[in-house]
């Protein structure tokens, strides 16, 4: 059996590696948030761009 000291060293080591692996997930969520940000901001514009496209399609013809 291991003395207090090492156990406790092994203890702290296993620790900080959890602590790390947490920190690892949350930075792939914080990735993940800022890429379904991008989409959905493209996916803002893409609608724009189509509602004026039918505007503009719709004026041609005289409708308002």
């Amino acid at each position: 059996m291991s003395d207090w000291f090492t156990l406790g060293l092994q203890v702290q080591r296993d620790l900080l590696k959890a602590q790390q692996a947490q920190m690892d997930a949350a930075q792939k969520l914080l990735d993940a948030g800022r890429d379904v940000m991008k989409f959905q901001q493209a996916g803002q514009k893409a609608a724009q761009a189509n509602l004026d496209a039918w505007k503009q399609w719709s004026s041609m013809w005289g409708w308002k």
